[in-house]
């Protein structure tokens, strides 16, 4: 880092500059790191010299302190997260984020500034589930908090007209939220989330919403993840574990802006990048599900997984993998059990298999009697080894769907299982 003063910028022409240019531009580096963003950027429009100390420096010592000192997590290196990661860009990871704020609290000026600004809230989602794999704590939790409660854009993020363009990064943003910031005051409020119920239930139980071409799952016929479809799916299983009865009432899913709900993990392998062992615990008008005949079975079921070698499965046919080849997220073959209420044990097997949009693939079989009977298909939400778990479909033989979610429970939930109508 350089030790001259900032002199030389100024032409000869000019007036005498300010003395704080004086100083050796480390030292005014250092004086402004600890300064808010904003005053940073108001500091840099003063002069020629100010906006070339902030923007144009050989080194990213000021963006780096900025970018630590506004209490974001470090960004997650989607390529490879073995890497250190030493040749970040600080200033570009910066002020895509602040550019975010900016835009969600005056609004974004146009369509694909607000579908930048979804995308870099999912990013900054993702980090922080890598965060507390590494540390066993989140820093873009706190912000994102606020944000999303906050914010103009935001504010209306379950009533907002969607374009053809931006409805998958709304819904992925949504089924991120898993309903958290929905406050559940009144009949009114509560009367609307069970309106939105119905309208999933009728887009999960819609036979037109699966075939082989999306292997009966949350997925789009090009591969990718499906976020309508999941956060349909995420919305039917979440309001009926709200109607439990007794303690279970209380036990919910995660969502990205839960605490972490176990340590912090060894951190990333190969041999279980997917945190699989973490996690071992016709279309229908929607009033259709308002009548008195309509029941809907919740199950509360446990489920305990372990990493096994691709020849320890028995039901390959099933669960193939069919994804290319991945060197950092290999594949991942696993086997268990299930048990529900009535004491019936199944064998458990499948893969994990990362898809080529970055969101790690689920496929399970469960055997009863040594024949496969259900097959499921999921998408790990909120990033990878997310404590917010596995959404998906489970179908039997017939292809009739069912929606399930896969998430490891507090150390201090209910024991005992159950099943409710």
């Amino acid at each position: 880092m350089s030790t001259s003063p900032l002199f030389s910028l100024f032409p000869s022409t000019m007036v005498t500059p300010s003395p704080v240019f004086g100083f050796p531009v480390e030292l005014t580096q250092h004086i402004l790191s600890f300064s808010h963003p904003w005053d940073v950027a108001s500091f840099s429009m003063t002069c020629r010299a100010a906006y070339t100390l902030v923007y144009h420096t050989a080194d990213q010592y000021l963006w780096r302190h900025l970018y630590n000192n506004y209490s974001f997590d470090p960004p997650c290196p989607a390529e490879d997260p073995t890497s250190r990661r030493e040749l970040v860009n600080w200033k570009e990871e910066f002020t895509c984020r602040m550019k975010v704020e900016l835009a969600l609290f005056r609004g974004p000026v146009n369509l694909p500034e607000k579908l930048d600004a979804l995308r870099i809230l999912v990013k900054m989602v993702e980090d922080s589930s890598w965060a507390i794999v590494r540390t066993g704590c989140s820093r873009n939790t706190t912000w994102l908090s606020r944000i999303l409660r906050q914010s103009l854009l935001l504010h209306n993020l379950y009533t907002v007209t969607e374009s053809t363009e931006d409805r998958q990064v709304y819904a992925q943003l949504r089924a991120y939220l898993a309903l958290t910031i929905d406050a559940v005051n009144d009949k009114k409020s509560l009367a609307k989330l069970m309106d939105r119920r119905d309208l999933s239930r009728a887009y999960v139980y819609n036979l037109l919403h699966y075939s082989a071409e999306n292997k009966w799952g949350p997925l789009l016929p090009d591969g990718r993840v499906n976020w309508i479809h999941a956060e349909h799916l995420i919305d039917v299983v979440a309001l009926n574990v709200r109607e439990l009865p007794n303690s279970w009432a209380l036990t919910r899913p995660p969502s990205c802006l839960d605490p972490p709900r176990s340590p912090a993990s060894a951190g990333f392998t190969k041999a279980d990048w997917a945190g699989v062992e973490d996690l071992a615990d016709g279309p229908r008008h929607p009033k259709f599900f308002k009548d008195p005949r309509f029941r809907e079975a919740t199950r509360l079921i446990e489920v305990k997984l372990h990493i096994v070698l691709p020849n320890d499965l028995r039901f390959r046919k099933v669960v193939r993998n069919t994804t290319p080849d991945n060197d950092i997220y290999p594949p991942l073959y696993f086997k268990g059990s299930s048990k529900g209420v009535n004491g019936n044990e199944a064998t458990v097997e499948g893969l994990v298999t990362m898809g080529q949009d970055g969101i790690p693939r689920w496929q399970l079989v469960s055997i009863y009697d040594g024949h496969p009977q259900w097959s499921s298909t999921g998408v790990q939400i909120g990033g990878i080894r997310s404590a917010m778990g596995v959404i998906g479909v489970w179908t039997t033989t017939h292809h009739d769907p069912g929606p399930f979610w896969l998430w490891k429970v507090e150390d201090n939930s209910p024991t005992h299982l159950m099943e409710f109508t």
